[in-house]
């Protein structure tokens, strides 16, 4: 487990033994899993994105997609 990118609106962790990534929205306290093929997809264009000069707008651009998969209560363990 990594913690790859961290800003004030997300955490982005990475679980590369799982092929998998959690989207945490610090905003909403929602969590979402993706995994395979679409965990793949995210890391090519978050790379592209990190690649770029991020900014806010670009974050949301990158993430729009995926925020139907962030629908789960995070919860503290």
């Amino acid at each position: 487990m990594a913690i790859v990118f961290n800003s004030p609106q997300v955490y982005i962790i990475d679980y590369p033994a799982n092929d998998a990534l959690e989207i945490f929205d610090k905003r909403s306290g929602l969590t979402g899993l993706i995994q395979g093929a679409v965990a793949e997809r995210f890391r090519r264009e978050f790379s592209d994105f990190m690649d770029d000069t991020p900014d806010d707008d670009k974050f949301e651009e990158l993430i729009g997609p995926y925020s139907t998969l962030i629908n789960q209560q995070a919860t503290v363990h």
